[in-house]
């Protein structure tokens, strides 16, 4: 080894956690004030939170593909769900701009644990939606597939969505291997289509997220052995609907009363109808809190299992070379704007926003609040940057924020974001939401746009894009969402303008 890199700083292990599907009201560092995440706040308390973040697409296998990818899914081409209707792409391409085949470059160990639903392979041949039971799809009669391990991560492979995760075989085995059971009791169910609640009356150790969090250390425990600085990937399953709640932290909010959510009582009167597709059976606001109290403590079990990790880290020495980056594919609805249940085709702030929070390597820092847009794409390349890649490759959407981890300014930073919608399952529906300072903007086509001054209305009550005095904001807003398309080359340029520019 020569003088130089006997001087030169190690690089940092970078550990990336994503939850599925979680709100940002569910962090007290996002202003939450029910939900119980004490880990999640002490990282907060060493870390630089994101205040605006915002999801590439409000879906989990788009948003997943970006982050795999640094690109919006207009251009990698998973717009929806896998083996759904509107997704070109089924199976993630194994191509050399991925994460994972970038950070082999930088002789990274990576590793993969939980959720992916960015392939089902082979073995899932006979899994079919229901419209597209006729289908040959290309990928399956080809053999290919797209597992975690196929793209070069060690790890577990999980295909397809999961549904929670407790009916893969690894996990079953590992409840058999260690004697335990799984429990549920007290379903719940009814408020909107196969979405349902559980109390888990076996031990928490027998739940998925505690098992993610063991694999999770099984593969850091292999990795630290070795030369090479790692990446690791723990990604859970929760608080995604089925909504599992332990009894132990189901019981945290038993008893507690949960108000209204601001919005719940919307009329949606000037809102455009395609958001009625998620609207829920249920319309008492008594109906949803039981699906919130298992939403919050399925939230509080996962915290717990960070807390574990977080401590294994420490214990090991490994925590304070370990940048820490935690966020979501997407948010959450859950009974807003009258009952709406869900994601996708509207895009509001609980479904587009999504919690991130970012702890540096090194000592200790004042924790702080970064205010610039930033999105799925700039997490992709921010840990290129860190790992030592430098820029993503050519056509990437994302930028690096790793400078305000140091403490500097984000220098000609964009003034807006992005986030993109194809619409879900059999009903496709093609947006484009613009956030750009205090403004909300969204492109709905075949349906009537929205507009949103968030500074006066947080909570979404009252579209403005027919109102004439905002007329000149919506042309700007408009205008902006041209000039970001045409820079990140979005397809479609042509059509928005033929809509609602010319």
């Amino acid at each position: 080894m020569s003088h130089e890199e006997e001087q030169s700083p190690r690089r940092p292990n970078i550990l990336f956690i994503q939850t599925d599907q979680q709100r940002v009201d569910t962090l007290r560092s996002y202003s939450g004030q029910v939900c119980q995440t004490p880990n999640l706040n002490d990282l907060a308390d060493e870390s630089v939170v994101f205040e605006n973040a915002y999801t590439s697409c409000p879906v989990c296998t788009p948003a997943r593909a970006s982050m795999q990818t640094g690109m919006y899914p207009f251009k990698h081409g998973m717009q929806t769900n896998g083996y759904g209707m509107g997704s070109m792409v089924q199976e993630l391409p194994d191509t050399s701009r991925l994460l994972s085949r970038q950070l082999e470059e930088q002789s990274y160990s990576i590793g993969y644990t939980g959720k992916w639903h960015l392939g089902f392979g082979p073995e899932m041949g006979n899994y079919l939606r229901e419209n597209l039971a006729y289908v040959r799809f290309p990928d399956i009669v080809a053999g290919i597939k797209s597992m975690p391990t196929d793209v070069g991560y060690e790890g577990d492979d999980f295909a397809g969505h999961g549904g929670g995760g407790m009916n893969y075989p690894q996990f079953r085995h590992y409840l058999q291997d260690n004697g335990l059971t799984w429990q549920e009791e007290n379903k719940v169910s009814g408020h909107f289509e196969y979405h349902y609640a559980s109390e888990l009356t076996s031990p928490i150790e027998s739940t998925v997220e505690y098992y993610l969090t063991e694999r999770a250390i099984h593969y850091i425990d292999q990795f630290r052995q070795r030369e090479a600085p790692f990446f690791f990937s723990l990604n859970f399953w929760g608080p995604h609907e089925p909504y599992v709640a332990p009894t132990r932290f189901l019981d945290l909010y038993r008893d507690v009363v949960i108000e209204p959510w601001p919005n719940f009582y919307d009329d949606n009167k000037g809102k455009p109808s395609i958001h009625r597709i998620k609207k829920g059976n249920t319309t008492e606001w008594s109906d949803f809190v039981p699906y919130i109290k298992h939403y919050y403590g399925a939230m509080s079990s996962i915290d717990e299992q960070i807390g574990r990790l977080l401590d294994y880290l420490k214990q090991h020495d490994l925590y304070e070379n370990t940048v820490i980056i935690f966020t979501a594919d997407h948010g959450e609805s859950l009974g807003i704007h009258g009952g709406l249940c869900d994601k996708s085709f509207f895009m509001y702030e609980e479904t587009c926003r999504i919690p991130l929070i970012v702890k540096p390597a090194g000592g200790r820092i004042e924790p702080r609040t970064e205010t610039s847009f930033v999105g799925t794409c700039d997490i992709h390349a921010t840990i290129l940057d860190l790992a030592g890649a430098g820029s993503p490759p050519p056509g990437a959407d994302g930028r690096s924020f790793a400078p305000t981890l140091a403490g500097e300014a984000l220098v000609e930073w964009p003034d807006c974001i992005v986030t993109e919608g194809a619409g879900l399952e059999a009903a496709m529906f093609t947006q484009r939401m613009l956030r750009k300072g205090s403004y909300k903007y969204v492109f709905n086509c075949g349906d009537m746009d929205e507009l949103y001054d968030l500074a006066c209305d947080p909570h979404e009550l009252t579209n403005l894009i027919d109102r004439s005095d905002y007329n000149q904001t919506l042309a700007d807003l408009r205008q902006s969402l041209v000039d970001w398309m045409i820079h990140h080359e979005d397809s479609l340029l042509k059509q928005f303008k033929r809509m609602r520019i010319d």
